[in-house]
């Protein structure tokens, strides 16, 4: 049998629009082996989605596969052959699978898709439990009885807990995660033998991210599975990938395994992306983005693609147009064969799928183009390097920033520019007053009384920000930064609590007096696109603000242009419109906006997490100049924390509602003492296949703000939890008892496994009632009665802890240069 289970050769994919035929995938090629992960990275309009796609035939209309060859191990997914003119239809080739073979013989029983957004993927009306059932009993010769518990045996697998339970349950009653890990129980529901991943962590936490990743290499073992990793994310492909593809514009430009893309990089393109990506374990003096955007798909440049864009770019490299060839010595006389395309070109066979490959001049096998001999690009004198810029989009014009330091600036002795003190933010959960009322039968006359649930969305948080200083905010969706930053600037009113700036008390202040001060606060949004008027120009964007606070009345075209070219963008673009920019230039408009009114201090919430990282670098550059010319204060809300280290000077965490450590930024990163900091910080992936890291995990999910857990809030997932007084148990058995306590929430199999015992405690069981209990929890979950097996630990060996009961305070122990909010420093 042979090892190549997936073959891509030549494949083209078109959209035929009213503007034009859009080549979103344009003569790719590559193979997948049995039990390996392939990644497939670029950025945003590179083609990485479509070429998924089209692997499974799932393109609709406009779109096309106009030419190419997708064989999965003897089937012929996709045989299409162009057509003689350019409107002909592609010629099938008969041997190719039909639409109904592919859905039931391949689609779920032999390539399975995992897609980005679970909510889009499950169907509200439906069960968890109905959707998987299906799936199962479509592609499976299997009762309805035997699907069902498959079904139960899969959730299982991927970590749900209760899961014969939550069978029943709808999707919008799971997490974000735990869709993620429904989804990913429904590709592995019929085994497949490769499955194709599009993005299926980027809308999760990080640590959510890490699960996943964990789990997915479980699996993929378990299973003998094969990926296609879909992603833009480099810490994941070097966290998960054995080989890595890079597209740009619909070719894949370079493919090597994951250490030699990292480490031996041989095009520019993907030495730019790496160059543009913040790292987790180090800090760097300032990001590299790449130059410019990319071209539209319509009209792609002539010669190499990236040439617009290229540092390295000279003459040759208007003109000729360079496929993918060997760069590791390997020449290309060990097989591989020049394919002749319907416009001209050649592609190159892969007959090695382990050879190191790159698209680019500069490399010695193309040594006839004469790259070498060519004068540099000059596109001031390039006629046609210009018209191919221009072409790219009507919005160029972002350019590469320079390298700026991300040294601290502000002074730590000086007096705050803002203070917070137990700020709170609770919204009334009641739908409505008749869902308030309660009735008490014993109550006399008075049966019925209101009663009021909140959702504690900030409780009790303090903090200072300096002048000049950039503080981090980073935390798992729903623990409250979105809701402090806006509680902060009063587009909420605080519940209590005081909102100290330069001296003047916000919280106390009324509505105007609010909107006098508030041009010294601004706001950059998450969306660059939802938070720009799309029918105003950018022009009158800037403007706006200094219309309603009365400033620059004299010239404020002059001050909006001005400030255009501040934060990187022409002044002639003063008369254009939102959507002619890209979302990079988009954001810098934000910027541009908030900057009108001469502020002090900015709050970021997420003002990148919808930028490629190439994109994200250009606008991370030019917040730290405007911060350097203007003495900017930020408050930088984020969940990369990858971002964080490099932009902010100190960092505050926050978990459901409340800061629990804060701390210089090195400091943190390199030492956290908070339990839940250290399991952010350990579930970064880093951008470096070379480097290990090891996660601290995480079991179950936030708990709800509405009913937050008494004692330390974090106890229900808390990896450190305290051992309770009256425990004769030394420190390393109680990890071994607070590992096994973890495993069995998670009812995850080993525990239910027949050497449980010896797995989780290898030394044996511990003395006394700690032991006896464990013992008695082996049996019930090996009878499968996870839930009493839990609550039997819960009672024994958590609730008696001191987390479950106190509530620490925030503080500043003896010997640490911060504030935490842990009992193991109180």
């Amino acid at each position: 049998m042979s090892d190549t289970l997936l073959t891509v050769r030549d494949l083209h994919t078109h959209f035929r629009t009213d503007a034009g035929t859009v080549r979103a995938v344009d003569g790719i090629s590559f193979e997948v082996q049995r039990g390996e992960v392939l990644g497939i990275v670029g950025e945003s309009g590179a083609g990485k989605s479509v070429a998924a796609r089209s692997v499974m035939r799932l393109i609709d209309s406009p779109g096309v596969i106009v030419n190419g060859e997708v064989r999965f191990e003897d089937d012929l997914l996709v045989g299409v052959e162009r057509g003689d003119g350019p409107d002909d239809e592609p010629r099938q080739d008969p041997e190719m699978l039909s639409s109904r073979e592919i859905r039931e013989r391949i689609r779920g029983r032999e390539i399975a898709m995992i897609f980005q957004d679970p909510t889009e993927s499950l169907n509200p009306v439906f069960t968890v439990g109905e959707q998987l059932s299906e799936i199962i009993g479509l592609n499976r010769d299997v009762s309805a009885a035997e699907a069902e518990a498959i079904a139960v045996e899969r959730l299982r697998e991927v970590g749900i807990p209760e899961a014969e339970r939550r069978m029943d349950d709808y999707p919008h009653e799971f997490s974000g995660g735990m869709r993620q890990r429904v989804l990913i129980a429904m590709a592995f529901a019929c085994e497949p033998s490769l499955v194709i991943a599009d993005e299926p962590t980027t809308a999760l936490d990080v640590t959510v991210e890490a699960q996943i990743l964990d789990l997915v290499k479980d699996l993929a073992a378990r299973y003998d599975t094969s990926f296609v990793w879909v992603t833009h994310d480099m810490g994941v492909v070097a966290e998960i990938c054995d080989r890595v593809a890079v597209m740009y514009l619909g070719e894949i430009v370079e493919q090597a395994t994951v250490d030699d893309l990292f480490h031996d990089t041989k095009h520019p393109y993907t030495e730019a992306l790496l160059g543009s990506i913040p790292r987790p374990d180090r800090d760097v003096d300032g990001l590299s983005p790449i130059e410019g955007i990319m071209p539209e798909a319509i009209n792609p440049p002539q010669g190499c693609r990236f040439h617009t864009r290229c540092p390295h770019a000279r003459e040759a490299c208007l003109h000729a147009h360079p496929d993918a060839r060997r760069v590791d010595g390997g020449g290309d006389e060990d097989g591989d064969v020049a394919m002749p395309t319907a416009d001209g070109t050649t592609v190159t066979e892969v007959a090695a799928a382990s050879s190191h490959r790159a698209a680019c001049l500069r490399n010695d096998s193309f040594a006839e183009a004469g790259y070498w001999e060519s004068a540099p690009l000059d596109d001031a004198e390039s006629e046609s390097a210009s018209n191919a810029a221009e072409s790219a989009s009507a919005s160029a014009g972002d350019t590469a920033d320079a390298d700026t330091s991300t040294g601290s600036t502000f002074d730590p002795d000086a007096d705050p520019l803002l203070s917070v003190r137990d700020l709170r933010k609770y919204f009334d959960a009641s739908d409505g007053f008749l869902d308030r009322l309660r009735f008490d039968r014993d109550a006399g006359l008075l049966p019925f009384s209101a009663n009021r649930e909140y959702v504690r969305a900030v409780d009790g948080v303090s903090f200072d920000i300096l002048p000049g200083e950039t503080l981090g905010l980073v935390g798992e969706s729903g623990c409250g930064k979105s809701t402090l930053a806006r509680t902060l600037l009063r587009l909420v009113d605080p519940t209590s609590g005081d909102i100290v700036f330069d001296g003047e008390n916000l919280a106390e202040l009324s509505k105007e007096e609010l909107r006098k001060r508030r041009k010294r606060m601004q706001f950059v949004f998450q969306d660059p696109q939802a938070s720009l008027d799309p029918r105003m120009t950018v022009g009158e964007i800037v403007e706006e603000p200094m219309q309603a606070h009365g400033l620059y009345e004299d010239d404020r075209e002059g001050r909006a242009r001005e400030l255009l070219e501040t934060v990187g963008l022409d002044a002639d673009h003063y008369n254009r419109y939102p959507h002619q920019f890209s979302g990079g230039q988009r954001q810098r408009v934000n910027l541009a906006r908030a900057l009108s009114v001469d502020p002090d201090f900015i709050v970021c919430d997420e003002p990148t997490s919808a930028l490629d990282a190439s994109v994200q670098a250009q606008v991370l550059n030019t917040m730290k100049e405007l911060q350097d010319e203007f003495g900017l204060t930020y408050l930088f809300i984020s969940h990369d924390l990858s971002v964080i280290r490099h932009v902010c000077d100190r960092v505050a965490v926050m978990y459901l509602g409340e800061l629990v450590e804060l701390a210089d930024k090195d400091d943190l990163f390199e030492s956290p003492k908070h339990p839940y900091t250290r399991a952010l910080l350990s579930s970064i992936p880093v951008p470096d296949p070379r480097v290990s890291r090891e996660t601290v995990p995480l079991s179950g999910d936030v708990p709800s703000p509405i009913h937050p857990p008494n004692g330390c809030r974090f106890h229900t997932r808390c990896p450190s939890l305290v051992a309770p007084d009256g425990l004769d148990l030394g420190d390393d058995e109680w990890d071994r008892v607070r590992r096994f306590v973890r495993a069995v929430q998670r009812e995850s199999p080993d525990v239910a496994a027949a050497d449980a015992q010896t797995t989780y405690f290898p030394d044996g069981l511990p003395a006394g009632d700690a032991g006896a209990t464990v013992e008695r929890a082996l049996s019930l979950a090996s009878d499968g009665a996870w839930r009493d097996a839990a609550s039997l630990l819960t009672e024994t060996f958590v609730e008696p802890s001191v987390c479950t009961s106190e509530v620490p305070t925030l503080e500043s122990p003896d010997g640490l240069d911060r504030i935490v909010s842990c009992h193991h420093y109180s």
